[in-house]
Protein backbone atom coordinates (compact mmCIF):
# COMPACT_ATOMS: atom_id res chain seq x y z
CA UNK A 1 0.00 0.00 0.00
CA UNK A 2 1.58 3.27 -0.51
CA UNK A 3 2.05 5.91 1.83
CA UNK A 4 0.20 9.25 2.89
CA UNK A 5 1.54 12.69 3.19
CA UNK A 6 -0.22 15.90 4.46
CA UNK A 7 0.39 19.56 4.58
CA UNK A 8 -1.31 21.66 6.27
CA UNK A 9 -0.93 25.77 5.07
CA UNK A 10 -2.91 29.25 6.32
CA UNK A 11 -3.93 30.08 2.69
CA UNK A 12 -4.62 28.65 -0.72
CA UNK A 13 -1.52 30.55 -2.46
CA UNK A 14 0.81 28.78 0.12
CA UNK A 15 -0.88 25.17 -0.45
CA UNK A 16 -0.71 25.41 -4.33
CA UNK A 17 2.93 26.23 -3.97
CA UNK A 18 3.68 23.43 -1.29
CA UNK A 19 1.74 21.00 -3.93
CA UNK A 20 4.13 22.70 -6.66
CA UNK A 21 7.30 22.00 -4.74
CA UNK A 22 6.36 18.70 -3.48
CA UNK A 23 5.43 17.61 -6.95
CA UNK A 24 8.14 18.26 -8.70
CA UNK A 25 10.47 17.03 -5.95
CA UNK A 26 9.69 13.08 -6.15
CA UNK A 27 7.09 11.18 -7.43
CA UNK A 28 4.21 11.55 -5.49
CA UNK A 29 0.62 11.92 -6.88
CA UNK A 30 -1.38 15.05 -5.23
CA UNK A 31 -5.07 12.72 -4.07
CA UNK A 32 -6.79 16.39 -3.40
CA UNK A 33 -7.45 18.84 -0.68
CA UNK A 34 -9.65 20.21 2.09
CA UNK A 35 -10.42 23.71 3.52
CA UNK A 36 -10.25 23.06 7.11
CA UNK A 37 -11.94 26.44 8.01
CA UNK A 38 -10.16 29.64 9.61
CA UNK A 39 -8.22 29.64 6.38
CA UNK A 40 -6.57 26.31 6.75
CA UNK A 41 -5.58 23.98 3.86
CA UNK A 42 -4.62 20.42 3.74
CA UNK A 43 -3.29 18.99 0.84
CA UNK A 44 -2.68 15.25 0.97
CA UNK A 45 -0.47 13.09 -1.48
CA UNK A 46 0.34 9.81 -1.86
CA UNK A 47 3.46 7.71 -2.64
CA UNK A 48 6.00 5.24 -1.88
CA UNK A 49 7.34 6.56 1.61
CA UNK A 50 10.42 7.96 0.54
CA UNK A 51 9.21 9.79 -2.07
CA UNK A 52 6.50 11.29 0.72
CA UNK A 53 9.05 12.07 2.79
CA UNK A 54 11.31 14.10 0.32
CA UNK A 55 8.57 15.52 -0.94
CA UNK A 56 6.43 16.77 2.42
CA UNK A 57 10.18 18.52 3.37
CA UNK A 58 10.89 20.39 0.20
CA UNK A 59 6.70 21.24 -0.07
CA UNK A 60 6.92 22.60 4.02
CA UNK A 61 10.01 24.35 3.27
CA UNK A 62 8.68 25.84 0.18
CA UNK A 63 5.59 27.12 1.59
CA UNK A 64 7.49 28.28 5.30
CA UNK A 65 9.04 30.99 2.94
CA UNK A 66 5.04 32.78 2.49
CA UNK A 67 3.74 31.23 5.72
CA UNK A 68 5.56 30.11 8.70
CA UNK A 69 2.69 28.58 10.26
CA UNK A 70 3.00 25.42 8.17
CA UNK A 71 2.17 21.59 9.65
CA UNK A 72 2.98 18.40 8.11
CA UNK A 73 2.34 14.27 8.54
CA UNK A 74 3.23 11.47 7.24
CA UNK A 75 2.05 7.74 7.74
CA UNK A 76 3.77 5.02 6.40
CA UNK A 77 0.79 2.76 5.10
CA UNK A 78 -2.20 4.16 6.44
CA UNK A 79 -4.64 2.22 7.75
CA UNK A 80 -7.75 1.31 4.75
CA UNK A 81 -10.30 3.35 6.60
CA UNK A 82 -8.13 6.70 6.67
CA UNK A 83 -7.71 6.09 3.28
CA UNK A 84 -11.44 6.12 2.46
CA UNK A 85 -11.72 8.90 4.91
CA UNK A 86 -9.82 10.79 2.24
CA UNK A 87 -11.76 9.86 -0.48
CA UNK A 88 -14.25 12.92 -0.49
CA UNK A 89 -11.47 15.50 -0.75
CA UNK A 90 -11.84 17.61 -3.27
CA UNK A 91 -9.93 17.66 -6.32
CA UNK A 92 -9.81 13.71 -6.16
CA UNK A 93 -10.08 12.01 -9.14
CA UNK A 94 -12.81 8.82 -8.49
CA UNK A 95 -11.71 5.72 -7.62
CA UNK A 96 -12.76 2.63 -10.04
CA UNK A 97 -15.69 1.11 -8.36
CA UNK A 98 -15.35 -2.88 -8.36
CA UNK A 99 -16.34 -4.69 -11.12
CA UNK A 100 -19.92 -6.09 -11.23
CA UNK A 101 -21.43 -8.59 -12.95
CA UNK A 102 -23.64 -7.65 -15.93
CA UNK A 103 -26.60 -9.90 -17.19
CA UNK A 104 -26.71 -8.77 -20.88
CA UNK A 105 -30.11 -8.50 -22.66
CA UNK A 106 -31.22 -9.54 -25.16
CA UNK A 107 -30.89 -6.94 -28.37
CA UNK A 108 -33.59 -5.64 -30.00
CA UNK A 109 -33.54 -5.26 -33.92
CA UNK A 110 -34.31 -2.25 -35.34
CA UNK A 111 -37.03 -2.87 -38.02
CA UNK A 112 -35.72 -2.86 -41.72
CA UNK A 113 -36.10 0.27 -43.44
CA UNK A 114 -36.26 0.53 -47.00
CA UNK A 115 -34.06 2.82 -49.00
CA UNK A 116 -36.04 5.72 -50.49
CA UNK A 117 -35.22 6.49 -54.09
CA UNK A 118 -33.28 9.81 -54.49
CA UNK A 119 -35.24 12.48 -56.48
CA UNK A 120 -33.26 15.13 -58.47
CA UNK A 121 -33.49 18.58 -56.84
CA UNK A 122 -35.14 21.56 -59.17
CA UNK A 123 -32.31 23.40 -60.71
CA UNK A 124 -32.02 27.04 -60.01
CA UNK A 125 -34.02 27.81 -63.42
CA UNK A 126 -36.99 25.79 -62.33
CA UNK A 127 -37.13 27.62 -58.62
CA UNK A 128 -36.78 31.18 -59.95
CA UNK A 129 -39.45 30.59 -63.00
CA UNK A 130 -42.29 29.21 -60.47
CA UNK A 131 -41.19 32.62 -58.69
CA UNK A 132 -41.86 35.00 -61.24
CA UNK A 133 -45.61 35.90 -62.09
CA UNK A 134 -46.97 36.66 -65.48
CA UNK A 135 -44.59 34.85 -67.55
CA UNK A 136 -44.81 31.34 -67.86
CA UNK A 137 -41.28 29.13 -67.84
Amino acid sequence: MKSLGVIETRGLVAAVQAVDAACKAAGVACIGYRKVGSGLVSVCFEGEISAIHTAVERGVAVAKISDPQVTSLVIARPERCVVEALSNLKGHPPRAAAPTTVVAEPAIEAPAVEPQPLVPAPNADEKHAANKKGKKA
